[in-house]
């Protein structure tokens, strides 16, 4: 009897000792599967930098595109829409004097003529706003005559016209209100009429001084 429970308590023994190794085996499986953690980290950080360079080539062709449209349009604008901006005035340059009227100056006080001039007429919105721009040359005995609906405070300037004019404003009864004379070339500097005026007319500048033409005189007109 004595015996037999040695050889029990020996086996006994012998599965603790069993239960020992199994516990064992797993803790040493358990520290390898915590040291194998550290191993697939830097996997997962693969993907972020995958998705930034993904993100760096679409900002790049994003802005390519942005740059190819907008060369595109200052093309577009050179080519196409700065003949149309300057399609107003793009004759006024070989265009020459064409008389379509005759004019006199009569003096204020005798009611006699002072002088006679060949006149072209301006006097749709086009021609009132082309007026002598580009134009380099009038004749001497000539001027542009610029005739409005109705009398009203009026603003020329030069832009766009090379030749030196004295502008003269005349109200409805067509009496001079005001000489501009010696008009600078190229200038944007406005060029009031001082009172209601419905006729201008441009002549070449140091004409009123070379025929005395005076505030207070007064023209008459008639076309062709």
């Amino acid at each position: 009897m004595a015996q037999q429970k040695r050889h029990h308590n020996s086996g006994n023994r012998h599965n603790n000792n069993n239960r020992n190794d199994n516990r064992n085996h797993q803790g040493n499986r358990n520290k390898g599967q915590q040291n194998q953690k550290p191993d697939s980290a830097p996997k997962k950080e693969n993907a972020p930098k995958s998705q930034s360079k993904t993100e760096s080539s679409n900002d790049l062709l994003i802005f390519i595109v942005f740059l190819i449209a907008l060369a595109t349009f200052f093309l577009a604008r050179k080519f196409y829409f700065k003949p149309q901006q300057n399609s107003l005035y793009a004759t006024s340059a070989n265009l020459e004097f064409m008389k379509e009227g005759k004019l006199t100056f009569l003096d204020a006080q005798s009611d006699e003529n002072m002088i006679s001039i060949d006149i072209e007429v301006a006097q749709s919105a086009y021609e009132i706003e082309r007026g002598l721009m580009h134009r380099r040359s009038l004749p001497a005995n000539g001027g542009m005559l610029f005739i409005f609906d109705r009398a009203d405070y009026r603003t020329f300037w030069m832009k766009n016209t090379y030749l030196s004019l004295d502008i003269i404003f005349l109200n409805k009864d067509k009496e001079i209100i005001r000489i501009s004379k010696g008009t600078t070339p190229l200038s944007e500097r406005s060029i009031p009429s001082g009172g209601k005026a419905m006729y201008v007319l441009e002549v070449l500048a140091g004409f009123t001084d070379a025929y005395q033409i005076h505030t207070g005189d007064h023209i008459d007109f008639s076309f062709k």
